[in-house]
Order: C-alpha cells, then sequence, then structure tokens
C-alpha cells in the first residue's frame, strides 16, 4: 500500500511561517515542524525516487533542498523558506561531478499549492554546447514539438535566458529562439494541495510528471553523449 505523502498539518505549518518568519518563531516551533515537516518528507522522497525510477526506468537520486535561506547575496533577509523543495535526477557518470546540472524532476510544496517541472535549470558548459550544436544541426524541431505538446497540455515553458541567439548561432535560424536559453523546463501548478495528503500522492504526482518523460529523456541522451 502506498502511503500519503504529507499531513494537512504540513500546509498549516507552511502557511504559520510565511506569517512569522523569524528565528524566534521557528525556534519554538521546531518539534511541530520535525513532526509535520521533515519527518513526513524524509519518508516521501525515497518513495517518489521509487516511483520516479519505475517511470523512467533509470536509478533515480535525489536531494531535499534546506528550510534554512542562504542570505549572503539576498536583500530578503527572512532566514526560513516557507516551501518544500526536491530534485530527482538519473545516478550515472554523466550525470554527476561538481558542474553537472543534470535533467530533473522539480517538486516545490508551498503553503497553498504544489508546483513542479522538469527539465534542467542551466545546462552545464559542455552540454549547453552539445545543445547548441544539436539545435543547429536539426534536432531543435524534435525539442520544440515536444515543449510544444507540453504547452498544449498547460505546462509552461521556461523564460528564455538570452535576449537573442548567442554569437556564433545562425539568426535566421528556425530555432534561433531555443538558442536564447541556457537551460530549459518546464513547469505546472497543481492547486489542490490534496493531492499529496490523499493515499496513493506519490503515484499520483508521477502521473502529473509522465507527460514530460519525452521531454526528460531527450535531454538525458543530450547529456550522456556529451
Amino acid at each position: 500500500m502506498t502511503s500519503a505523502g504529507f499531513p494537512p498539518e504540513t500546509f498549516e505549518f507552511l502557511k504559520n511561517l510565511s506569517n512569522n518568519n523569524t528565528r524566534e518563531w521557528f525556534e519554538t516551533s521546531k518539534s511541530i515542524y520535525q513532526q509535520a515537516v521533515k519527518k513526513p518528507a524524509d519518508l516521501f522522497r525515497p518513495e517518489l525516487e521509487r516511483a520516479l525510477s519505475t517511470l523512467t526506468d533509470h536509478d533515480i537520486a535525489s536531494k531535499q533542498f534546506r528550510i534554512n535561506r542562504d542570505l549572503r547575496f539576498s536583500k530578503d533577509k527572512t532566514p526560513y523558506n516557507t516551501h518544500i523543495r526536491m530534485a530527482f535526477w538519473p545516478k550515472g557518470n554523466a550525470f554527476e561531478g561538481r558542474d553537472a546540472q543534470p535533467p530533473s524532476f522539480f517538486l516545490s510544496v508551498e503553503p497553498d499549492h504544489i508546483r513542479f517541472g522538469t527539465g534542467c535549470m542551466a545546462f552545464s558548459k559542455p552540454v549547453l554546447g552539445a545543445y547548441l550544436r544539436a539545435l543547429e544541426a536539426g534536432k531543435g524541431k524534435e525539442i520544440d514539438d515536444l515543449l510544444n505538446d507540453l504547452t498544449n497540455q498547460d505546462f509552461e515553458r521556461s523564460a528564455p535566458d538570452l535576449a537573442k541567439a548567442p554569437r556564433g548561432f545562425p539568426k535566421d535560424h528556425p530555432q534561433a529562439d531555443l538558442a536564447r536559453h541556457k537551460g530549459l523546463a518546464v513547469w505546472k501548478t497543481i492547486d489542490d494541495t490534496g493531492l499529496l495528503t490523499r493515499e496513493g500522492a506519490a503515484s499520483a504526482l508521477v502521473d502529473a510528471w509522465r507527460p514530460t518523460l519525452p521531454f526528460w529523456s531527450s535531454l538525458v541522451t543530450l547529456c550522456s553523449n556529451t
């Protein structure tokens, strides 16, 4: 039997943290955090790993991002993230290393919604070069078709990073717009947080990710051949 992902108390805690984002409040609420956030997240993440391994036919690694915010370069000095964020990616040498940015499945559990995505937040330098060469060689239409199909299913494309195609890429190329990306991902928001509190939460979430599998697989192939 598949367990539920998170209790309703998880979302209640995140909402309360949004309204009381101070170290003092968090310290007095730490036991609630442990029970309502950390413990269910620690149980749910390996469950998602297994479900995504079955979906992708790859061994999957994962991480959960810290609740403490990195304040070094931020004007916003609130100390805590008011969400739970996880990332899942394929194991293997092509997806490891200090500069690796592997094709991933992303999850953000917010106080009043669920945000999930698929793709590469930023291509590593070798993968970016391979990506641009693939676009120029004609593979861009395949990627564009995959993205258009997901857009038709209410996924949002990540915004381009550049105002125009990079130097050396043909400006009149059919996929010049895709060349403006230094990473590529799609995202969708689910307003029903109950998806993660019901029985079978991991399976339901993986079903939501399922349409992005061809796009994810194309990025895996790109990274593997770099």
